[in-house]
């Protein structure tokens, strides 16, 4: 079978298997393997189960030609950063992608690990592990900090605090990333839409699914962060619909089914604007 024949049944071996514990199992949004990858301009990078392996293939999005793959030991995926299928991990570079661990059942790992590839000449170049279960959140524009959720606690998946990996130093922080305002360094929540910054530098992220609905807003360049509580005093039904979105004129607004606007924040000011009663 002639080479270009064998990766597209790879990759449709890859749609049939998986979004890794997207919703599974396991804490967090989770990587995904097969399915539509993380799209790049004209490319999109779609990591493949092979047997005791991944390909990671880049294809073109125009004609789903496979222009070039690689093998890596182990299972890998894309990291998917919120349940609207949200991925994420390539880095402003254009060339280094971050691939994370499935989580493989109801319990937290002690160690996580992660590899960073540069598809432009499909090796790998770094490999991070990080103590307890952390999964991948968000990047710098400088290419310096790398964000994970590392969660807490086994008995609650929706316990988690913020982390920041300095690549420069090669370390985590050693203090989580939490609002100032704040005393505790966990939340707890589902991610349930992402969003960011037209320039990267900052990563709105809705929750929900504990006691409150709230966007977390990550300063990807400082290493800081801010909590939008939004006025609802129950979760909404239909939580996991929800989306949020970045509008034309600096807001951000959080939308439901049939695009019905249920709350608006001010990105400047990071304070709700307006929001529904009863969403």
């Amino acid at each position: 079978m002639p080479r270009r024949l064998l990766a597209t049944a790879a990759i449709c071996i890859g749609c049939a298997a998986t979004a890794a514990n997207a919703g599974g199992a396991g804490p967090g949004a989770g990587v995904q393997q097969g399915w539509d990858g993380l799209a790049n301009g004209a490319v999109r990078y779609v990591a493949v189960p092979a047997a005791g392996s991944t390909a990671l293939e880049v294809i073109r999005r125009q004609d789903g030609r496979v222009l070039k793959f690689m093998a890596l030991k182990g299972t890998w995926g894309i990291p998917v950063v919120a349940f609207d299928g949200t991925a994420d991990g390539l880095m402003t570079d254009g060339r280094t992608l971050l691939l994370g661990e499935p989580t493989t059942g109801p319990a937290l790992r002690k160690q996580s690990t992660f590899v960073l590839v540069d598809v432009k000449k499909m090796k790998m170049v770094r490999k991070l592990r990080l103590p307890g279960h952390q999964v991948f959140d968000a990047l710098s524009p400088d290419g310096r900090y790398l964000y994970f959720i590392e969660y807490v606690s086994a008995e609650d998946f929706n316990r988690y605090r913020v982390r920041a990996y300095d690549l420069h130093a090669g370390r985590l922080l050693a203090r989580p990333v939490t609002d100032k305002r704040e005393s505790e360094t966990a939340m707890q929540g589902s991610p349930i839409s992402r969003v960011t910054s037209q320039d990267g530098t900052w990563a709105y992220t809705l929750y929900g699914g504990s006691d409150k609905t709230f966007i977390h807003a990550l300063d990807t360049m400082h290493a800081g962060a801010v909590c939008i509580d939004l006025p609802w005093k129950s979760q909404p039904k239909r939580l996991f619909d929800f989306r949020i979105r970045r509008a034309g004129d600096g807001r951000l607004v959080v939308r439901g089914p049939r695009g019905r606007t249920l709350a608006v924040v001010d990105q400047s000011s990071l304070h709700v604007v307006s929001a529904v009663r009863d969403p």
